[in-house]
């Protein structure tokens, strides 16, 4: 789950699933409007729309390629209507994943990513960045469920559908 660990998380994890933690939700929840109602599109085991249930959030509709709870739709992300919905996700972090996700939402819908904070930091991720209207920072993650901080920085990630507000100041 990091850079500097030692693991081949291709061949042990080649879905690039980890569940999300409880204390990963809570820095999102002051930027999201009350009962905020969202789509979960790598929902995994329903980690994200459990854990904001708990606060008055609905989540209308799970999806996950692999699903790991009831009442999901068994979906690739990049097959589910974004249009006019927001998202509330923490995608698979490797790069030929999460591209093509970036791709079909970014510009399209208004969505939230957990993502490492470096990776937005990189030069790839410079198309995408325009679209980027908030962030939250929230520091290291147990991945593991184990209480041990990984070696990465994480943050939320808030895309708009209009990169860097040029569309309303036109």
């Amino acid at each position: 789950m990091s850079k500097r660990m030692n693991t081949n998380n291709e061949l042990t994890n080649p879905k690039d699933y980890w569940v999300t933690p409880l204390t990963a939700l809570t820095s999102l929840l002051p930027h999201l409007t009350p009962a905020t109602r969202f789509v979960e599109p790598c929902a995994g085991n329903g980690a994200i729309s459990s854990g904001l249930a708990l606060y008055g959030h609905v989540c209308t509709m799970a999806y996950d390629i692999e699903p790991r709870a009831p009442g999901m739709i068994a979906l690739e992300a990049t097959c589910v209507s974004v249009d006019g919905q927001l998202l509330i996700t923490n995608p698979p972090f490797r790069w030929s994943l999460l591209e093509p996700l970036l791709d079909h939402w970014v510009g399209a819908c208004e969505v939230w990513l957990l993502l490492p904070w470096d990776m937005t930091c990189n030069a790839r991720f410079s198309p995408y960045a325009a679209y980027i209207d908030q962030m939250v920072p929230i520091g290291r993650v147990s991945w593991m469920q184990n209480g041990q901080g990984g070696f990465e920085n994480y943050g939320w990630f808030h895309f708009n559908t209009d990169p860097m507000g040029l569309i309303s100041s036109r």
